[in-house]
Order: C-alpha cells, then sequence, then structure tokens
C-alpha cells in the first residue's frame, strides 16, 4: 500500500512538473519566438518600402460664422469654428520613376476623430488653392474613407481641377485635408465698438479654453503601386493649437512636423 502510494505521488509531481514546465517555460519561449517571428516580418516589409512620410505641415487658426443678417444692428452675432489645414507629404526611393515607386491608387480608410470637449469637429478633403483660409465645403467632407484620383501626368491642360482629391503618381504634391470643429460657441455676441479679428483671436476673446478643443485624427492611408503591390500606413495627428513659441490665441499657428525613414510597410 505504502509503495502504491509512493508512485501515485510521484507520477502526480510529474504532471504538476509537465504542467508548470509548460505554462512557465515553453509557453513563455513559444511567445518570444512568434513575436520575433512577427517583428522580423514587419521590420522587413518596411526595409522593402519604396514609400514613406516625409513631413506634415498644419496651420490652425479660427473663424466667426456671421448670424446677423441686417446691417441696422449694432453688434456681431457668430457662430466661433476652429479650424486646421494639413498638407501630408510622401516621397518615394529611387532616382528614377519605375512601376515599383509609383503610385496607381490612394485611399483613406479607418477615418477617426477624437471628441473635444466643445464642438462637433469633421474631416474635409481641402482644395489646396484654399489653403490656410476658413473656407470648406459640406459637399468634401469624408465620411469613414476616401479615394483619391491618381494623374500620371502633369494635368497641364487642368483636366482634373483641385476641387477634387488628386494626387500625382510621383507623390510631388501631398494630402491635403481640413479639420473643421464647428460649434464651439454659438450666438456669441461681438459689439460694434470691439476690434473684431476673424481668426485665433476670437477663442481668446471669447474665453475659451484651448484643453477643450484637444482632439485628434488618424486613418489609414492604403495606396497601390504601379507594379500591383499594397502598402500601409496607420497616421495619426493631434491638432496643434500651441507650442513653445506660440498658439492659436496669437491668430494662427504653424506647425511643420518632420519624419525620418517613416516607411509604409507592404501588406
Amino acid at each position: 500500500m505504502r509503495n502504491l502510494v509512493k508512485k501515485f505521488l510521484i507520477v502526480l509531481l510529474f504532471i504538476l512538473f509537465i504542467f508548470l514546465f509548460y505554462h512557465l517555460v515553453l509557453t513563455k519561449f513559444l511567445n518570444k519566438y512568434s513575436l520575433e517571428q512577427e517583428s522580423i516580418k514587419f521590420s522587413e516589409s518596411v526595409q522593402n518600402s519604396p514609400f514613406s512620410i516625409s513631413k506634415v505641415i498644419i496651420y490652425s487658426s479660427a473663424y466667426g460664422e456671421n448670424q446677423n443678417t441686417t446691417f441696422q444692428k449694432s453688434n456681431w452675432i457668430l457662430n466661433l469654428l476652429q479650424y486646421s489645414d494639413i498638407a501630408i507629404y510622401l516621397e518615394h526611393s529611387g532616382e528614377n520613376l519605375n512601376p515599383s515607386n509609383t503610385i496607381k491608387t490612394l485611399t483613406l480608410e479607418n477615418i477617426q476623430i477624437s471628441s473635444p470637449m466643445l464642438g462637433k469637429p469633421s474631416l474635409y478633403y481641402l482644395d489646396s488653392l484654399n489653403f490656410g483660409t476658413a473656407t470648406f465645403h459640406e459637399n468634401y467632407k469624408l465620411d469613414n474613407s476616401t479615394e483619391f484620383t491618381v494623374l500620371n501626368d502633369e494635368n497641364r491642360n487642368n483636366e482634373i481641377q483641385s476641387n477634387t482629391p488628386v494626387f500625382f503618381t510621383d507623390c510631388s504634391n501631398p494630402i491635403t485635408l481640413k479639420y473643421v470643429n464647428q460649434s464651439i460657441k454659438e450666438n456669441y455676441i461681438v459689439t460694434s465698438n470691439e476690434p473684431v479679428f476673424f481668426d485665433g483671436r476670437l477663442l481668446n476673446m471669447a474665453n475659451i479654453p484651448l484643453g477643450n478643443l484637444e482632439s485628434n485624427i488618424s486613418f489609414d492611408i492604403h495606396l497601390e503601386s504601379n507594379d500591383h503591390t499594397d502598402y500601409f500606413y496607420h497616421f495619426s495627428l493631434p491638432i496643434y493649437l500651441e507650442n513653445d513659441d506660440s498658439s492659436i490665441y496669437d491668430g494662427s499657428i504653424l506647425v511643420e512636423k518632420n519624419f525620418e525613414n517613416d516607411k509604409f510597410r507592404k501588406k
């Protein structure tokens, strides 16, 4: 009987050892190996990519849409909005153009906007001629995704206008977008004896804290090269309203963010 109990305990300890070895050693090793393989695949897909983000320029200001339709009244009645114009510059590797480093299709996918404390934010395609102005059109509003028309020539005859999403196959023009946060403050009254500047200074006049306007946009840039290879880049950008030198309260703020070797990944 004693020998039987002894054998049972030995078998039990052996099973426990195997169980602990599997969960504490083997599982950890397998997870590490799997992570390393994924990292290697990701690194290879990035290293071999001919496309990258080179820089982003963001111009932010504000505007007041006048609700007072008669000039007989002695004040302005404004609906305040904040906007940020965004230019995303792509570049390709290689001195000479070829099917592998030129673009066939370009799409923005999975567009998301974090909600600020104030306002109703939206993202629009931006006609490059209106960059740095308060102009935007509801027809250009982007929902979940949008596809750009990719041109293979210089469009010298202006067959396709800049008021439609256009991108050149050689990455010679930026992706231009406009973030607009509307209804920050509605029916804001400014008397006629106050100087009114229709820019970011309106936010200061209306005592709107910049922290209440903080937001972030993100989306996937999906492009296909002319050799039929798909590439992706997850783009995320906070809406810059101030830095160490200035803020939108000064009227406007211009931020240029440079990227180094920030490549697209191959699918």
